[in-house]
């Protein structure tokens, strides 16, 4: 029986690089064939490990208003109530494709079983039993730090009916029908028509990418922090955060310089618009929030006295 499997990566350092090379030669060992899938260029090493390698420069993120991750935040400061709402762009979709491009070449080669995955899973004793069990429709739940969800995409092990019959439901049309799901509740919703199981014991990926990560900072000056209130047609707000007495913030754009002095949570409303340059002066240094600001895509605060 001759199986394969179908790595998704995402390698742009040296730690998933190194771990993608860890879990090619797990794998090979096993007696399993390799394919990878990547938006960048590998080295020798990995190239010459893998059977099949496609290159795409295909990375079809989502964003807002198409669809996106909201995150949010709500705090208690001074007796008020502080919201904020931020989003950044799903990479679900993405993470499907790589699946539906790799299965397009492998299921036109003589494999019988096929195990897309993802490059950063922990291939423990559980996982090397799912190579070995040569399961035709089996998924399996997701774990990072102990929280578990019911279904993800970090294995599965399908046959080739399955794999088939998996991979053409993958459509942008389909994914898009729930706009608040992602990738994993999108596979879960479309689990009866593989059909698939759900098997018990999880599978945990080692890399977080989200991890450490402030969603409600954009700052760039190291000692205060700020968020960016931006929706379409209505005025930018910059609100100044952790610090204790007045700031004085100058704000210099093609169009206009102002000096703010500020409380911390205190709101600066700006005109809505594409900037050309957008620099804060603090302390007589420059910062160049142009980039930053002109990234946003749907940033909500909202400060309620209470």
């Amino acid at each position: 029986m001759k199986k394969i499997a179908l790595i998704s990566t995402f390698c742009d350092n040296q730690e998933k690089l190194d771990l993608l090379i860890t879990n090619i030669k797990k794998i090979k060992s096993l007696g399993i064939d390799v394919m990878i899938i990547s938006p960048f260029k590998l080295n020798d090493e990995v190239i010459e490990l893998c059977d099949h390698l496609i290159f795409s420069k295909e990375n079809p993120l989502l964003d807002w208003p198409e669809k996106a991750y909201v995150q949010w935040q709500l705090l208690n400061i001074n007796g008020g109530n502080i919201k904020m709402n931020t989003t950044c762009p799903d990479y679900g979709y993405a993470g499907l494709i790589q699946i539906k491009r790799m299965a397009d070449l492998a299921l036109s080669m003589d494999y019988d079983m096929f195990f897309p995955m993802i490059y950063d899973i922990n291939i423990n004793e559980h996982v090397e039993s799912v190579f070995k069990n040569n399961k035709k429709n089996s998924f399996f739940p997701s774990m990072r730090d102990g929280d578990v969800w019911l279904i993800g995409l970090h294995l599965i092990s399908l046959d080739r009916e399955h794999l088939t019959s998996f991979k053409n439901l993958i459509t942008k049309e389909s994914y898009l029908t729930d706009l608040s799901g992602d990738a994993f509740s999108w596979t879960y919703s479309v689990l009866d028509f593989i059909p698939g199981i759900i098997e018990n014991e999880p599978v945990e990926d080692l890399i977080y990418y989200f991890k450490d990560i402030d969603f409600f900072n954009f700052s760039i000056i190291e000692e205060i922090k700020c968020f960016i209130h931006k929706i379409e047609n209505q005025d930018i707000k910059f609100i100044f955060y952790d610090f204790k007495e007045i700031k004085k913030f100058i704000i210099k754009t093609e169009d206009f310089e102002y000096e703010y002095n500020v409380k911390e949570w205190e709101e600066i409303e700006l005109p809505y618009k594409e900037y050309i340059s957008f620099i804060v002066i603090y302390e007589e240094k420059e910062y160049d929030f142009t980039s930053i600001i002109n990234k946003i895509k749907h940033n909500i605060f909202t400060k309620t006295i209470i």
